[in-house]
C-alpha cells in the first residue's frame, strides 16, 4: 500500500492510491472543493487566497439578507398580520430570499451533497450527511412553495446552517495546516547536503543518499547531518533541540552525536550510524506525523453517534411523511420537513461552539492561543500534568550560579579572569559569565592574543603578561600539569554533580570554578501549588541530566520525575502513563518535546519555545507566564460544565421539538422560532464563560 498525503493540508492518511485527490477530513474537502484542486495543490499561503475570502464573504452577505427577509416573514406569522400584506409584497420577499438564498447554496452546499453522495457508496453516515438532506430538503421545499405562491419558505434555515457550519470546518482545517507546517520545521532542521569521504576525496551529496558506515565531515556552525560516532575531531555541540538541555555538550572522537544538532566551534568526522529513516530527527518527525493523523477519542466517538443518529432521524421523518399521507401529500411532507429542520444542528450546533468561542476568547485575554476547541474539552478532562524541565519550570538559558576561588583568589578576581576569557564568545558559557561579570561591574583585562580549543577551553594572553586558561575540568588539569591536579580533584569534590562547571587558572596555576545551572523560575512553585490544588497529578520529564532534574522535582516536591530522556522516551512515558487510565496534558518548550506534545491528550507550549513546539500544540502561552497553567485548566473546566449545560438543553429541546413535529403539532417556521428561544438561552447560558472569575 502506497502512502498517501492529504491533497490540501498534507497530512498522512490511510488508504489505497486512486485517480482522484484524496483528503484526510471533509473540512479539507470543502476547503478544496471551494478554492479549486489547482490552487488546493499549491502552498497553504495559495490555498487561503482571496478566492477562499471572496466565497466566504459573498455567502456571509447573502445569508445576512436572507436572515433580514426571515425576521420579516416571522414577525407577521407571530403577530397575525399575514393576512394584512399585499400578496404583491410577499411575492417579491420570496423572490428576493430565492435570489440570496441561491448563491449561498451554490456557493457552499456542493461539499456536503458530495459528502452525502460518499457516504450513500459507504453506507456509514456522517453529520455531513445531516447537513446536506436538512439544508437540501428545506431549500428544495422553499423553492416548491415559492413556486406555488405560498410564503411558508425556510431559506434562512438552509442558507445559515451551511454559513456557520463552513466556517467551523475552515478553522478545523487551518489549524490543521499549520500542524503541517510544524513538521516542514522540523524537516528543515535536517540539513539538505553533506560533505562524504568517497573516492578518495570529498564531496557534497544529498543527505538523503548518505549511508551507513559512510564519513561525514562537519565544521563550526553547520548542522549535523547524521547520527553516528565521532572518528575525528571535537567540539562543543547544541544538542538543545533534541535533549532541552541549556548547555552544550562537549563531544569528542568516540562519542555519539545526532543529526540535527549544531557543531558549535569545531570540525567533526562522523561515521554515519544507519540510513536516513533510523536517525533520530527522522523518528521525531514521524512521530509527530503519527500522533496528529490519529483521531481523538472524541472524534471517534462523535462519528458513532452521527453513524446512527443521521439514518434515525432521516428514517424517522420518512416514517412521518408516510404516516401523515392520508392527511394529504402538502401535509405530509410539511410535517416531514419540520422533523428535518428540528433535528439539523442549529441551536444543538451553537450549544457547544458558542461556548468554545467565548473561552477561546477569554483565554486569548489571559494570553493563551487555543488552536482548536478540542482543546478545551482535553484540558478540562486531564487529570496528569507533565512538565519539561528546561524552559518551562526553569528559566530556560545558563546563569552563572555561583563562583568557588582557591586560595590566594576571590570570587571576585575569577569572575574578572573568566569574563577576560570570555569577551567575543558566542558559547552559551561565555555568554552567562559575561552577564554575572557585566551585573558585578567587572571589567575584562585588555587581551593580547586568544587561543580556541573547540569542545574543551580558550587560553587568553592577557597584554599585561598573565595567560589564562577557561574551559574543561579535564583540559584545564592538562594544561597546567600536575601542580593543579591535586587542588581541582578538592574543588570538584565540593560540587554536587547536579551543575555544569567550568574551570579557571592563571599561568598555570588553578584560580577557581564557576559553577552554572538553569534555576527555576521564579513564579514555578506558585504554579505547582495551584496545579495540586486543582488535583492534577504532576509528572516531570527531561532530557536534562539526571542530577539536575532530580534536584528540581525534590526543590518543587515533584514525586514523579525523570531525566535524560530522549524525544521518543517521553512518547512512551506518557503513553505509560495513559494506559494507566489518565489523561495527560503535556507543558514543553522545545523541537526535543514536539513528539511528546503531540503524543498526549493536549499539549501546551510556552512562547519562548521553538516553532516546532508552538505548531505541534494544541495551547501556546504568549508571551511567557506559566501562571496562565491553572487558571487555563479551571477556565477548561467551567468551559465543558456550561458547554454540557447547553448541549442538554438543547438536545433536550430538539427531543421534544421532534415529537411535536412527528405529531404534526409544530410547523417548519414555528420551530424555526422556537430555535430562536432555545439559542437566546443557551447564548445568555454560554456568556457565564466570558464573565465567571478564574483564578484560586
Amino acid at each position: 500500500m502506497k502512502s498517501l498525503t492529504c491533497a490540501l493540508c498534507g497530512l498522512p492518511i490511510a488508504g489505497v492510491e486512486t485517480s482522484e485527490p484524496a483528503y484526510c477530513c471533509s473540512g479539507c474537502a470543502i476547503v478544496a472543493s471551494m478554492i479549486g484542486p489547482a490552487e488546493a495543490g499549491a502552498r497553504p499561503e495559495v490555498r487561503h487566497s482571496r478566492s477562499l475570502i471572496l466565497r466566504l464573504g459573498l455567502a456571509g452577505f447573502f445569508s445576512a439578507n436572507v436572515m433580514v427577509l426571515s425576521l420579516f416573514l416571522y414577525s407577521l406569522e407571530t403577530s397575525g398580520t399575514r393576512d394584512t400584506v399585499p400578496p404583491a409584497a410577499l411575492a417579491l420577499v420570496n423572490v428576493l430570499l430565492v435570489c440570496f438564498g441561491a448563491p449561498v447554496f451554490v456557493l457552499l452546499a456542493p461539499p456536503y451533497l458530495a459528502g452525502l453522495g460518499r457516504d450513500l457508496r459507504r453506507r456509514r453516515f456522517s453529520t455531513d450527511s445531516l447537513i446536506a438532506i436538512g439544508s437540501a430538503a428545506a431549500f428544495i421545499y422553499s423553492i416548491v412553495m415559492v413556486i406555488r405562491g405560498s410564503s411558508d419558505v425556510f431559506f434562512d434555515t438552509a442558507t445559515m446552517v451551511l454559513m456557520l457550519v463552513t466556517v467551523g470546518k475552515l478553522i478545523e482545517s487551518n489549524a490543521k495546516l499549520k500542524g503541517r507546517r510544524a513538521v516542514e520545521e522540523l524537516i528543515r532542521l535536517q540539513p539538505p547536503t553533506a560533505y562524504v569521504w568517497r573516492g578518495g576525496d570529498w564531496e557534497q551529496a544529498d543527505v538523503a543518499t548518505v549511508l551507513a558506515g559512510e564519513r561525514v565531515r562537519v565544521r563550526a556552525g553547520e548542522r549535523i547531518p547524521v547520527d553516528g560516532p565521532i572518528v575525528r575531531g571535537s567540539s562543543a555541540v547544541d544538542e538543545s533541540m533534541l535533549t532541552g538541555e541549556p548547555l552544550p555538550a562537549e563531544r569528542g572522537e568516540g562519542e555519539t552525536v545526532r543529526a540535527g544538532s549544531l557543531c558549535l566551534n569545531g570540525s567533526l568526522e562522523v561515521v554515519s550510524a544507519g540510513e536516513p529513516s533510523t536517525r533520530l530527527l527522522s523518528r521525531i518527525i514521524s512521530s509527530v506525523e503519527d500522533a496528529q493523523r490519529e483521531r481523538s477519542p472524541l472524534e471517534r466517538l462523535a462519528d458513532k453517534v452521527a453513524a446512527v443518529f443521521v439514518p434515525v432521524t432521516v428514517a424517522l421523518a420518512g416514517l412521518v411523511v408516510a404516516g401523515w399521507w392520508m392527511a394529504g401529500p402538502e401535509r405530509a411532507w410539511l410535517n416531514g420537513l419540520s422533523v428535518l429542520v428540528v433535528a439539523c444542528p442549529c441551536a444543538m450546533g451553537i450549544a457547544v461552539p458558542l461556548t468554545n468561542v467565548l473561552s477561546i476568547g477569554r483565554a486569548a485575554r489571559m494570553g493563551v492561543l487555543l488552536r482548536s476547541a478540542e482543546a478545551l474539552e482535553r484540558i478540562a478532562l486531564a487529570d496528569t500534568a507533565v512538565f519539561d524541565k528546561t524552559g518551562t519550570l526553569t528559566r530556560g538559558e545558563p546563569r552563572v550560579v555561583g563562583i568557588l576561588p582557591v586560595q590566594g583568589q576571590t570570587a571576585r578576581s575569577v569572575l574578572a579572569l573568566a569574563s577576560t576569557a570570555a569577551v567575543d564568545s558566542l558559547h552559551p558559557v561565555a555568554r552567562a559569565i559575561l552577564k554575572r561579570a557585566e551585573a558585578e561591574s567587572v571589567e575584562p583585562a585588555e587581551r593580547q592574543f586568544v587561543q580556541v580549543f573547540p569542545g574543551r577551553g580558550v587560553r587568553v594572553q592577557l597584554a599585561s603578561g598573565p595567560r589564562i586558561l577557561l574551559g574543561q575540568p579535564g583540559w584545564v588539569e592538562t594544561e597546567t600539569g600536575d601542580s593543579s591536579g591535586e587542588q581541582l580533584h578538592e574543588l570538584m569534590a565540593e560540587i554536587d554533580g547536579t551543575q555544569g562547571v567550568s574551570v579557571c587558572a592563571v599561568d598555570g596555576r588553578l584560580a577557581g570554578a564557576l559553577l552554572l545551572d538553569d534555576p527555576i523560575a521564579a513564579e514555578t512553585p506558585a504554579v505547582v501549588r495551584e496545579c495540586r490544588a486543582l488535583g492534577l497529578h504532576l509528572v516531570l520529564l527531561s532530557g536534562d541530566r539526571k542530577e539536575a532534574v532530580a534536584r528540581v522535582a525534590a526543590e518543587l516536591g515533584i514525586g514523579e520525575a525523570e531525566g535524560g530522556l530522549l524525544p521518543e522516551d517521553k512518547v512512551n512515558r506518557i503513553q505509560a502513563i495513559g494506559r494507566r487510565g489518565a489523561k495527560v496534558l503535556m507543558i514543553g518548550d522545545g523541537i526535543n518535546d514536539a513528539p511528546a506534545l503531540a503524543a498526549a491528550d493536549v499539549g501546551i507550549a510556552v512562547s519562548n519555545g521553538a516553532d516546532i513546539a508552538r505548531e505541534v500544540a494544541e495551547a501556546v502561552f504568549l508571551e511567557g507566564g506559566l501562571w496562565r497553567l491553572p487558571r487555563l485548566v479551571e477556565l477548561a473546566r467551567l468551559t465543558r460544565r456550561v458547554a454540557r449545560q447547553n448541549l442538554g438543553w438543547a438536545f433536550g429541546y430538539n427531543l421534544v421539538a421532534v415529537g411535536f413535529a412527528a405529531a404534526g403539532m409544530l410547523r417548519p417556521i414555528l420551530a424555526a422560532a422556537l430555535m430562536l428561544v432555545s439559542s437566546i438561552a443557551v447564548t445568555a447560558n454560554a456568556f457565564r464563560v466570558r464573565n465567571a472569575h478564574i483564578g484560586l
